[in-house]
């Protein structure tokens, strides 16, 4: 059995995550759920998801069942908790929701928004402890190959209880990927008297783990540099896809360029038409979640500059407290309602994620170069035959030959540098997007056959569990 812990989880249904993170944890539990792994993914349910969409968490609540209630203790006092789960075949995702006291139950309502540092610590030992008691009290210890540590919030796990083979997942290379708390807290709430301050998560996670793993080969650089002393234990297991979750059924099975176009076309006129469109015109994507590396204004400046000569499907979602993210998002629902060929998606809706790859033509993969740790929409876009215009990071260089199944622009950077957003690279990447618009069919092609087989998750999976 592998275990899997995550601050975010996204299924078919709610609102349980905000991004390439919860999505990807995703993935892997609809993976295992076809491959007959024996896996485990314990996450917290959020009542207000991420957007705060009650109506959405109430969806996913109808999808869950209850399994247990029990009562956890902290330093603070004791914490009625249950466990709510949802299980497809070998595969099993449950859900933490804290039941009381008053105080506790404001740790779960949003993710990734809290009220103050203390409460941000708390939210994930909660995670941590009820995540501990169910595996000794449900499954135990000795039946579990790898626990999974997903970023470094749930490496608070390792200070409850000892195990061999814990293996924590580094997802980002920016510093928010390696969370920190003040040492009192430690203190408070365990008696550790830790000799640094603060207290780095993802220190303690890779000193407890057997193995670290990146999520792109870049990233053994980046991680190089932050954590020397661990590099005799880090490699990279690049990320995939669930290709039957992402993939429209229509394109399962695609026999030549003729039959690839025919079936492309009849994909895009249904889920543009999902969408609310109908048009012949060229379409090109951008949609993931909106902050400032990714440079969401290269799509604005490219709609302007193309004006009704192609339709643009953007979306996503800002954290609410990133000044810029919120911003751009303003921005990028005006541009829809302002402009007939501009079709604004909710980002954190798998649904309408799917919608968007499957009625683009071309998409856009824009991340400064350094900051992207891997990315999967241009995966999911390349094994539906959508090629990306992308920018030289995260997992792109592993898979993309420019020209041939994308197309590439800008540098291959190897250091998080200042991101400058309108920098000289805005030229090169509209260069090779109207190079795209020619020749988006063969290319699109040749990734629908080239991403099928390292994109998909029966790869990474077989990776993981070696």
């Amino acid at each position: 059995m592998i275990i899997s812990i995550t601050a975010e989880l996204g299924i078919d249904f709610g609102e349980n995550f905000a991004g390439g993170l919860g999505v990807l944890e995703g993935d892997k539990f609809y993976a295992s759920a076809r491959l007959g792994i024996d896996y485990t993914v314990f996450t917290l349910f959020y009542r207000k998801g991420y957007t705060g969409n009650e109506e959405k968490q109430k969806e996913l609540l109808k999808n869950l069942v209850k399994e247990w209630e029990t009562e956890i203790e902290l330093k603070k006092g004791k914490i009625k908790i249950e466990y709510l789960t949802y299980k497809l075949n070998t595969a099993k995702a449950i859900f933490i929701n804290i039941l009381s006291p008053d105080w506790a139950k404001r740790l779960n309502e949003k993710l990734y928004i809290e009220n103050s540092e203390e409460d941000r610590f708390y939210k994930y030992l909660v995670l941590a402890k009820a995540t501990e008691k169910y595996i000794s009290e449900k499954i135990g210890w000795d039946k579990i190959k790898y626990v999974d540590l997903q970023e470094a919030y749930p490496s608070f796990l390792p200070l409850l209880k000892y195990f061999p083979r814990y293996r924590i997942i580094i997802h980002t290379p920016a510093p928010w990927g390696h969370p920190t708390f003040p040492a009192r807290y430690f203190k408070e709430e365990f008696g550790f008297e830790f000799p640094f301050d603060p207290v780095v998560m993802t220190e303690i996670g890779l000193s407890s783990a057997v193995q670290g793993i990146v999520v792109s080969k870049k990233m053994l650089h980046h991680v190089s540099k932050t954590f020397p002393h661990h590099m005799h234990k880090i490699k990279a297991i690049t990320n995939a896809v669930e290709i039957p979750r992402w993939r429209h059924p229509l394109l399962n099975n695609v026999k030549d360029l003729d039959d690839f176009i025919k079936k492309k076309k009849e994909v895009k006129k249904e889920s543009l038409k999902k969408l609310g469109k109908e048009s012949d015109k060229p379409t090109i994507g951008w949609v993931r979640r909106i902050t400032q590396y990714k440079r969401p204004e290269f799509i604005l400046r490219l709609i302007d500059e193309l004006r009704d000569d192609v339709v643009f499907i953007i979306g996503g979602k800002a954290h609410p407290y990133e000044y810029y993210g919120v911003e751009l998002e303003k921005k990028f629902k005006e541009y829809a309602q302002k402009r007939n060929n501009v079709i604004y998606v909710q980002g954190v809706d798998i649904q309408q994620m799917k919608l968007a790859i499957w009625s683009s033509d071309i998409w856009t993969f824009t991340p400064y170069s350094g900051w992207e740790a891997s990315g999967t929409s241009f995966m999911k876009a390349g094994v539906n035959g959508v090629p990306s215009v992308a920018s030289r990071d995260g997992a792109v260089p592993e898979i993309i030959k420019d020209g041939y199944n994308g197309w590439l622009y800008g540098e291959d950077r190897y250091e998080l540098l200042p991101v400058d957003t309108y920098d000289r690279e805005y030229e090169e990447f509209a260069r090779k997007v109207k190079e795209a618009l020619n020749k988006y069919y063969e290319v699109g092609y040749n990734a629908y056959h080239t991403f099928s087989d390292f994109c998909s998750m029966d790869r990474l999976m077989k990776e993981y569990a070696l």
